[in-house]
């Protein structure tokens, strides 16, 4: 039987486990100093992941005593490990295609095949109660697809509880989006506009328009794709769409800020900025995009 580009990034994920969504650094001794913070950033989370998988590239498997050993520069707080469950073993071998967060998001499975395609990195978003309790919140993990030495394959990653989204974050976010599009073309327009997938993030949503004005794909403002949208406006009056179309026709992606937009949640609009990055899919050119609140 032939397999597809996911189920052959779910075989090799599952074959080398290498990703770690729930690991809490457990205080050993009552008295042991407080160890270094761990990452809070987009920037140092990205950055975090990043020396693990090239670790893991130059070590593989020899890598693991040093990821898992306390006191080391692996184990933060309540920062998401690296390459296995270093404080449950008994997920070390489970089938990521089938973990949900707390609110139901199928996190695993958008894992595996959205590290199926040409890109070796990706973020996964879901609810998880925190290692010390309480009810479920907000994480953000970021993972990599690395080859070891021996050209064994592994998934390493590491998250963190309400990642506050920045300008790099919202860039991922579209690039992501963007490849999953060209990738699988307008069936991927089904999960940008599912406002419980693996585009949308606590405020922060990835949307899809055209060069006509028209909106594809919001999962936040799913009215705005009834009709064309080409004199959309912020609530002062500025021509949001026109100037999102002209961004996407005269340059590969950019920002566009201080537009006054209304907040998912409701309350008065606040200031936000917008990120687009243009997409060629067949002869119609597309506008992959998200958005930053700014206070």
């Amino acid at each position: 039987m032939r397999t597809t580009a996911p189920q052959r990034g779910a075989r090799y994920l599952l074959a080398s486990l290498a990703l770690v969504l729930g690991c809490h650094w457990l205080r050993a001794a009552r008295h042991a100093p407080e160890p270094p913070a761990g990452p809070t950033t987009t920037e140092e989370l990205i950055a975090f992941v990043d020396r693990a998988a090239a670790e893991l590239g130059a070590k593989g498997n020899a890598a693991f005593g040093e990821f898992g050993r306390e006191g080391s520069v692996w184990k933060y707080g309540d920062t998401h490990r690296i390459l296995f469950h270093g404080h449950d073993p008994s997920r070390v071998g489970a089938d990521l295609t089938t973990i949900h967060g707390a609110e139901g998001r199928a996190f695993g499975r958008w894992g595996v095949q959205a590290l199926a395609g040409k890109r070796d990195r990706a973020w996964i978003f879901y609810k998880r109660k925190r290692p010390g309790g309480g009810a479920p919140t907000w994480k953000a993990s970021f993972l990599r697809r690395v080859q070891g030495p021996s050209d064994e394959r592994y998934i390493v990653g590491s998250g963190v509880y309400d990642l506050v989204p920045d300008r790099r974050f919202v860039v991922e976010l579209v690039d992501m989006a963007a490849e999953r599009i060209e990738r699988d073309g307008r069936g991927a327009l089904a999960l940008v506009r599912d406002p419980k997938g693996p585009f949308v993030y606590r405020d922060t949503q990835v949307f899809v328009i055209d060069t006509k004005g028209n909106v594809l794909a919001d999962p936040f403002y799913p009215e705005l794709e009834r009709k064309n949208q080409i004199d959309l406006k912020d609530a002062a009056g500025r021509p949001v769409q026109r100037e999102l179309i002209q961004l996407v026709e005269s340059d590969e992606a950019g920002w566009r800020t201080g537009y006054l937009w209304a907040r998912p949640g409701g309350g008065a609009p606040g200031n936000k900025d917008l990120y687009v990055r243009r997409v060629q899919l067949g002869k119609q050119t597309l506008g992959v995009g998200s958005g930053l609140f700014v206070e």
